[in-house]
């Protein structure tokens, strides 16, 4: 659309004012055109507006202008889009995918041809064969930012090709190309493009030994940094004689079936840090009648070795370096990092077809006099030439250079700590830590003891506790409490002297506690707990130590966690049940069930599944499907856990006698391990004895008609007692099976028995 200059506006306005009428109001254009296929609204005969978008990116291309969007929604558009208008650097025509915009079809693909200041973002185009799926031609002020741009498998042109285009840029496009035919392509009458991060690869490896190259420059003044190219039958990247003045840099070269980096010809080159590595002739190659091109900075390993897998040709081999022709008159080759197959390496370089090692090759080309042969990272950090042509501030991901400070700076130019090849090694800190949860003050301790810093120490540690709560400090550990129960997400911050963060987050749930347990297996008779041997939690401990002790949340909905206090993680049902999570999702969620008998069972939020201990060896597995012995679990709570029982009537200790092999008799002045009982809680008030002399039941032997002995491995009718809590502080027993009050026999000389219908002196006990 034909605009009006300022000045004919301004004498229009001029004119209308002297006549005293106004010109008639003209609506604005829209600042965006919109193409959603998806729409039952949509037509190409519409106003591109949302609520009447276009169908296809055609219509809006036929009639957007300067200054415009065309908002692409998501779609698969069968479409070749010519874009006919241009817009100005200040109000360019923008084409946006914001949705998942995907051009599909045998002639699909993007087409510029004798417009400018064009925009193409974030596009996904696919399967031409004939043409490009991206053409510029006779373009300028052109950038195409962003998405993708895939050829077909028996593609017969590279995928994107430009032609007399200028004052360009590609940035971060991932591009796939055949083999043969190449991905991108700038020819002789293409200068000042700048392809600028992004993928350039072939879509299958070629056994041609010739063919289609990378990216092929052939026109002067371009740039080729930070990209990652590889697997075609040609060059990887090809610079033709009439590119002068090309830089290529930062380029991570990952192998094909010819060079790395080909110089044609072509004069002023910069070759500088990027990393080659297995191509099947030489990575780096200057040739014919090059003048004036310098090769530094680069990292160079197993180029020119056929065997690998796009080798798939007997062939001659290659060198790392190779310097042909007239090239070898001023080609400056200085800096690098070449390994080639052994150390040291024999063959790395080429001095004008003769094969050498690096000795020999600074013999016979007076250059190289701070190459490397070594195939290790860390032989090219702070050695780099800073002062070389096309040295970049920033590695191919945009990383600052760093510094070392373990490794001396042995590098030139203004930063003499800048690494050879594509990536700086910066040193960043990382943030690690531990959370230890208390349920029972709704806190959490973040220790970040193990966060390990980079290249400097680490100075500043940010805690962010997930409830609007941040404490910077310069000490790694730090505590909070909650003033809400939750999950929150916990994050830690750190940073260097040199400004350098890292930073880490994990869930955290602070839960109510409702009490505090142990779990004894029936199965084993023995302590579920977790443990440090990497088995999780296991039935294998004779007492209730941190170790078996677990705290009960409430996770909601009738669901409760359970949290190690050992490992001060909640448990987990990972196939093991392990103690590993800071947070409860289903997985770390289980119902808590009382069985006939007086036990618990666990059954698994996650998958519905009992809680069994296979063994006192084996992890608990969430595993079952119904309730066995090794599903059941005597619950404990922690606060009854190994009490005393001292007779009223003579100020004696109950005892096991004879580590549980003879009946109970109240007849010791000092508690020891016989004297001591867990009770198990049964449900409906009731208990049962568990002497920790020999992992036993107490039981009301012979319904109640004989003494009690510790000598029962499962809890039945005559293992059941009750607990009476007396008025005047002590308690009483009364068995399950006979409704009998146990009793310190002949004042406490006798064993206990369970065979008295009231409570009186001998029947009343102190609990400690």
């Amino acid at each position: 659309m034909h605009r009006p200059s300022s000045a004919v506006l301004a004498a229009t306005a001029m004119t209308a004012s002297l006549l005293g009428s106004a010109a008639p109001a003209q609506a604005a254009e829209p600042a965006a055109l919109y193409v959603r296929q998806e729409s039952t609204a949509c037509s190409d005969t519409g106003p591109g507006t949302l609520a009447q978008p276009f169908c296809s990116i055609g219509a809006a291309a036929a009639v957007v202008t300067s200054g415009q969007t065309v908002d692409v929604g998501r779609g698969t558009y069968p479409e070749r889009v010519t874009i006919t208008s241009s817009g100005t650097p200040d109000q360019p025509i923008t084409f946006l995918a914001s949705g998942v915009a995907i051009l599909s079809g045998a002639t699909a693909g993007f087409v510029i041809d004798g417009q400018h200041d064009v925009v193409l973002q974030n596009f996904k185009v696919r399967s031409a064969t004939d043409a490009p799926v991206l053409e510029l031609a006779n373009a300028s002020g052109i950038t195409v930012q962003g998405g993708s741009y895939v050829m077909g498998t028996n593609a017969k042109a590279p995928a994107v090709r430009l032609a007399g285009v200028t004052r360009s840029n590609l940035k971060q496009v991932s591009v796939t190309g055949s083999a043969l035919f190449g991905g991108l392509t700038m020819d002789a009458a293409t200068s000042d493009v700048s392809v600028r991060g992004g993928s350039v690869f072939a879509s299958s490896i070629s056994d041609s030994d010739d063919g289609g190259a990378g990216i092929k420059v052939d026109g002067p003044g371009n740039t080729v940094i930070g990209t990652t190219t590889g697997a075609f039958a040609g060059a990887s990247i090809e610079i033709g004689p009439d590119a002068t003045g090309t830089v290529v840099a930062n380029n991570q070269v990952m192998g094909g079936a010819r060079f790395g980096i080909h110089n044609r010809g072509a004069a002023g080159t910069a070759i500088t840090n990027n990393t080659v590595r297995d191509h099947c002739q030489d990575g780096i190659r200057v040739d014919g009648a090059s003048t004036g091109v310098s090769v530094q900075n680069n990292v160079m390993l197993s180029n020119g070795l056929f065997g690998q897998v796009y080798c798939k040709r007997p062939g001659p081999g290659g060198a790392e370096i190779g310097i042909y022709d007239d090239a070898t008159k001023d080609t400056v080759v200085d800096y690098n990092n070449t390994y080639h197959h052994g150390s040291p390496s024999a063959s790395a370089y080429s001095w004008n077809g003769t094969r050498m090692g690096l000795a020999a090759f600074r013999t016979a080309s007076g250059q190289a006099a701070h190459d490397k042969d070594t195939p290790w990272a860390r032989d090219s950090e702070d050695s780099a030439n800073s002062a070389a042509p096309g040295y970049q501030d920033t590695d191919r991901a945009g990383t600052a250079r760093a510094d070392n400070p373990a490794v001396p700076n042995t590098g030139a130019g203004p930063v003499t700590y800048a690494d050879r090849g594509a990536v700086e090694t910066v040193g960043n800190p990382v943030a690690r830590f531990d959370t230890a949860l208390d349920l029972g003050a709704n806190s959490v301790t973040v220790d970040a003891t193990t966060s390990t810093p980079g290249f400097v120490p680490i100075t500043s540690y940010v805690f962010d506790f997930g409830d609007g709560t941040v404490v910077t400090q310069g000490t790694p550990v730090a505590s909070h409490k909650y003033a809400a129960t939750g999950t929150y997400t916990v994050s830690v911050k750190v940073s260097g002297s040199d400004g350098r963060t890292a930073s880490s987050a994990q869930n955290a749930s602070v839960l109510r506690r409702t009490g505090t347990i142990g779990l004894i297996s029936q199965y084993t008779l023995w302590y579920a707990a977790a443990t440090t041997a990497g088995i999780g939690v296991a039935a294998n401990q004779p007492a209730l130590g941190a170790a078996a002790q677990f705290d009960l949340a409430d996770a909601g909905n009738g669901k409760v966690a359970l949290f190690s206090r050992a490992t001060r993680r909640y448990l987990t049902n990972g196939g093991s049940v392990l103690p590993l999570s800071t947070a409860v999702t289903s997985s770390e969620t289980f119902d808590l069930l009382r069985n006939a008998d007086g036990t618990v069972s666990l059954k698994a939020g996650i998958n519905n599944r009992y809680v069994s201990a296979p063994s006192s060896t084996a992890s608990l597995v969430a595993s079952a499907t119904t309730i066995g012995t090794r599903e059941k679990f005597y619950r404990v709570n922690v606060a009854d856990n190994e009490r005393t029982f001292k007779a009223g009537i003579n100020k004696r200790h109950v005892t096991a006698e004879s580590a549980g092999s003879k009946p109970l008799i109240a007849n010791r002045t000092a508690a020891g391990l016989w004297e001591k009982f867990t009770l198990v809680d049964l449900g409906n008030g009731q208990v049962a004895l568990f002497a920790r002399v020999n992992n036993r039941f107490v039981v009301a032997e012979s319904a109640g008609t004989k003494p009690l002995i510790a000598n029962r491995t499962t809890v039945g009718p005559w293992e059941r007692f009750t607990l009476i809590r007396n008025t005047d502080g002590t308690v009483s027993l009364k068995a399950g099976i006979n409704n009998r009050y146990v009793v310190a026999e002949s004042a406490g000389t006798k064993p206990l028995i369970a065979n008295r219908t009231a409570i009186g002196p001998w029947e009343k006990f102190t609990l400690g």
